[in-house]
């Protein structure tokens, strides 16, 4: 089983998808399965993971790590009905899993529902208050809702946790736009693009354009 699991964690998913399976064909395993559903997972191959995860959860209807998993598998394939489905199972099973409250956040998000996203990312942060998703999370909410200053607040607490969390400090720099300081902007810009230059060297014409025009408007998704 460390074997697999190894193979899991180095990234060799194929590989441990076979080893997974060799465990299954010796005898009922549910964390062979578990594992061989995660594997499935990162390497793309949904519908095969959904089949270990729903075995899974057939045979114990209240396994918190199923639901979750089936939850992310979901996402990725954009069912968000279901994807919430599964996450709010998780949470009536695991009510203190910080992880699953900041998840579906972030579901909520993509389905526009700012008022329930900022409850899941409050839920996640009084369970775990070192969480830099979760502030990140209530920052994020905050600016979609134009909440400027509120989203700085949330956005400061999850750079404290995580100084090199690129995407808070685009977030950040979205929030000093919206709060007419386009200097702090900028530098936060220039620290997510030295902190992950690949990520986002899509950036960089944005930052000459920014720098040549200061006095423009920054567009409302110029960075979500």
């Amino acid at each position: 089983m460390q074997r697999a699991w190894d193979r899991f964690y180095s990234g060799k998913f194929e590989d441990a998808i076979a080893l997974f399976h060799g465990i299954l064909d010796s005898g009922k395993n549910m964390s062979a399965l578990y594992g061989r559903a995660c594997a499935s997972f990162r390497a793309s191959d949904y519908e095969a993971a959904l089949e270990d995860l729903s075995a899974l959860i057939e045979a114990d209807g209240k396994n918190p790590d199923a639901f979750h998993t089936r939850a992310l598998v979901h996402g990725a394939n954009e069912n968000y009905s279901l994807a919430l489905k599964d996450l709010k199972a998780v949470t009536k099973i695991e009510p203190g899993n910080g992880e699953a409250w900041c998840d579906m956040g972030g579901l909520y998000l993509i389905l526009e529902k700012y008022a329930e996203a900022k409850e899941c990312f409050e839920k996640s942060a009084d369970i775990d208050k070192k969480c830099a998703c979760a502030w990140f999370g209530k920052g994020v909410v905050a600016l979609f809702m134009k909440e400027f200053n509120k989203a700085n607040e949330s956005l400061n607490v999850a750079l404290d946790l995580d100084k090199k969390h690129a995407v808070a400090l685009m977030a950040r720099a979205e929030a000093a736009f919206g709060r007419g300081q386009k200097n702090e902007a900028m530098k936060d810009l220039e620290k997510a693009l030295s902190i992950d230059e690949a990520f986002f060297q899509t950036m960089r014409e944005y930052m000459k354009e920014g720098k040549a025009n200061m006095d423009g408007e920054m567009d409302d998704e110029a960075i979500f």
